[in-house]
């Protein structure tokens, strides 16, 4: 029976993690039921040393205690339930976190292999909706956000940022086992970033090739390997007009700089600008909580000279698009200082190996354009990478 519990428990984590790429902003439902199946599963598949030797492990601390602060904080400062949306998504990593320590050591390969195959399963359905879509438009633009976003299942920033940690994944297995297949993997989900011109992806993408380049290639093989990334990187940049868009603005024919034109058409550069302004007039030391600054900022955004611009971010309500500006805006020096301390430690952990190291890296890129504690995607995906960190070194009580 108990050996049934753990197979049924280790599978719901592998629907979980493949449901990842899939649940978007229309099925939430799908990880929040297995949540409530691996909660009620969990008092019988794991073990009280286990649980204590776990919970007590340092990154976990940290994580609990930044937690704590951020909860006791919203409420002395009265401003829990105005908070309350973000808080229970913090609370959700943890939640995923402390479940995972129920699986056993051959079940974390489960849960990556489940971020692998919903991974597959979403470029493939991605790439058939952009072959239908060029055959019925005869073009498309590849650098339009809502149009590529219309041919994935999930926003192009998450589907980029699981391919990444696909990709990871499977050059840690080609390594580990020599299988051809996890090669040519790493290669489709690398090109698939490429593709879909996902910035923030292709420069983690290019981080983790030149990474395993020097710690893989034989020093006879390794600048040939280099120019050859390079090469393929600059042709795939010179050949792809979408990507020139996405990343240098061309289509503003103005003759400013490159610089220039980044600085004006990227609006992560005016939203941090803003973001700014709101942090001189904020508490520094406690901030004013995740809604007040969210409202903090669209009183900014009025001030945006161009009209059309000033519509489109009041409209879509843009937050600061950095979690370590948003947890400093709204958590204020202390909250920020707590998790970069946690972040510290997560990645003192995640030295084990050189593929943890990779997804924390990755995370931590991540974190710096988007704000992923305010979207139940990006907890989960925080969390399973989380899980998969610490649970790398399985305690020998649960074989």
């Amino acid at each position: 029976m108990k050996l049934s519990l753990n197979k049924i428990y280790s599978t719901l984590f592998f629907a979980l993690c493949f449901s990842l790429s899939f649940i978007g902003n229309r099925f939430y439902a799908i990880p929040n039921g297995i949540n409530i199946l691996l909660v009620l599963l969990f008092p019988f598949v794991i073990k009280k040393q286990i649980f204590v030797k776990n919970i007590i492990k340092k990154p976990i601390i940290c994580f609990i205690i930044f937690l704590l602060f951020v909860l006791l904080k919203s409420i002395f400062l009265g401003h829990f339930l105005e908070d309350l949306n973000v808080i229970k998504k913090l609370f959700q990593i943890l939640l995923v976190l402390i479940l995972s320590f129920g699986l056993k050591r051959f079940a974390l390969e489960q849960l990556k292999s489940g971020i692998i195959f919903g991974c597959i399963l979403a470029i493939i359905f991605s790439i058939a909706k952009i072959f239908i879509l060029i055959k019925e438009t005869g073009s498309f633009n590849f650098s339009n956000g809502p149009i590529i976003n219309d041919t994935l299942p999930i926003q192009r920033l998450y589907l980029g940022l699981l391919c990444v940690i696909s990709l990871i994944l499977a050059l840690d297995r080609f390594f580990k086992m020599k299988k051809k297949v996890y090669f040519f993997l790493a290669i489709f989900f690398g090109s698939f970033v490429f593709l879909i011109s996902a910035r923030i992806a292709i420069v983690s993408t290019l981080i983790v090739m030149l990474y395993y380049v020097q710690l893989k290639i034989h020093k006879k093989y390794r600048l040939l390997t280099l120019l050859s990334l390079v090469v393929f990187t600059f042709l795939f940049f010179l050949k792809s007009p979408n990507l020139s868009k996405r990343i240098l603005n061309t289509e503003y024919k103005t003759n400013s700089s490159i610089f220039e034109r980044i600085l004006t058409h990227e609006p992560r550069f005016l939203i941090w600008k803003h973001s700014y302004s709101v942090l001189n007039k904020n508490n520094l030391l406690f901030g004013h909580g995740f809604k007040k600054v969210k409202a903090k900022l669209l009183n900014k955004y009025e001030e945006i000279d161009d009209l059309n611009k000033r519509k489109w971010f009041i409209q879509e309500q843009f937050n600061s698009h950095n979690q370590y500006l948003d947890i400093l805006l709204s958590q204020g020096m202390f909250g920020l200082a707590l998790f970069l301390i946690f972040l510290y430690y997560l990645y003192k952990e995640s030295l084990f190996s050189s593929a943890n190291f990779l997804l924390f890296l990755t995370l931590a890129i991540f974190l710096i354009i988007y704000n992923n504690f305010h979207r139940v995607i990006g907890v989960f995906i925080f969390a399973i990478v989380f899980s998969i960190i610490i649970g790398s070194k399985k305690i020998n009580l649960d074989e």
